[in-house]
């Protein structure tokens, strides 16, 4: 039964610092799409905030990257538990 239940998900900008998720959609065009995918971010990747802010930083992979937020733009993630 409590397969049936699934984490919340919510816009990337909407994290806290050292919170995690599972990126479950990514919303934009298919070059920035592409894009984000050759830096790692893409459906099904892990991704923790290292810190809020314009722009955020991202650890994704073992890499860190700085990601602005832009309305074209909309990266959607399922939360999970963070690890510490």
């Amino acid at each position: 039964m409590s397969a049936s239940i699934s984490a919340p998900i919510v816009p990337l900008e909407v994290l806290r610092t050292d919170e995690c998720g599972c990126v479950a959609e990514i919303i934009a065009s298919d070059e920035w799409t592409h894009r984000l995918g050759e830096l790692g971010l893409r459906e099904g990747v892990n991704v923790r905030m290292v810190r809020t802010g314009e722009p955020c930083i991202l650890a994704v992979a073992g890499h860190r990257f700085t990601f602005r937020c832009d309305p074209s733009t909309m990266v959607l993630i399922r939360l999970t538990e963070s690890t510490g």
